[in-house]
């Protein structure tokens, strides 16, 4: 990288002399604030609101603690596969070029009927030798915590699911960054 001669450090200096800093955003303030903490926090608030059980259920409970992944945000890309899956087929799925076999919609479920629906769904189209299916998480603009509470628990139980060897963000016109290609293991 080379110095800057005085004449480049005056010419800067003059065209950014009636320039103003940005006033920080809480956004900028918050972006170090884990994640989780900010989860724990919200349960806790809910609890004390007699919103939640003050015990979660073994399926919440197991959401929780799946502190190993982080928490994505509503308009991140999702992508995971297991070691040992060819390139084509990660590109393939990335591309959407599986036919999509079945399809899950979570919209409207609590985390905990969501989890459930989940383990479910994945079950049985695995036993349907079911190769590639879609799952819509939505984006969470509903959710009180502000990560995308049933987004982020697809992407860590998917994870856990021996039946999922890859998952990846859809193309737009499947739902982009609000749903999921889930390629299973074949039979």
């Amino acid at each position: 990288m080379s110095k800057l001669s005085e004449e480049e450090k005056s010419l800067f200096a003059s065209a950014v002399s009636d320039v103003t800093p940005l006033k920080p955003s809480k956004k900028t303030q918050q972006a170090g604030v884990d994640t989780q903490a900010r989860y724990r926090q919200t349960l806790k608030k809910l609890r004390q609101k007699n919103r939640l059980p003050e015990a979660l259920s073994p399926a919440m409970q197991a959401a929780a603690d799946m502190d190993a992944v982080a928490d994505v945000g509503a308009f991140e890309s999702l992508l995971y596969h297991r070691k040992g899956l060819r390139l084509q087929d990660l590109s393939r799925l990335k591309k959407g070029e599986f036919a999509i076999e079945a399809e899950l919609d979570l919209h409207g479920l609590t985390e905990e009927q969501a989890d459930s629906a989940l383990l479910a769904f994945i079950e049985r189209c695995h036993q349907a030798k079911k190769r590639c299916v879609l799952v819509i998480h939505g984006k969470g603009y509903n959710s009180e915590v502000q990560a995308p509470v049933l987004k982020n628990l697809t992407n860590r139980r998917l994870r856990q699911m021996k039946a999922v060897i890859a998952f990846c963000s859809t193309q737009p016109k499947d739902g982009g960054t609000g749903s999921l290609y889930v390629l299973l293991k074949a039979h």
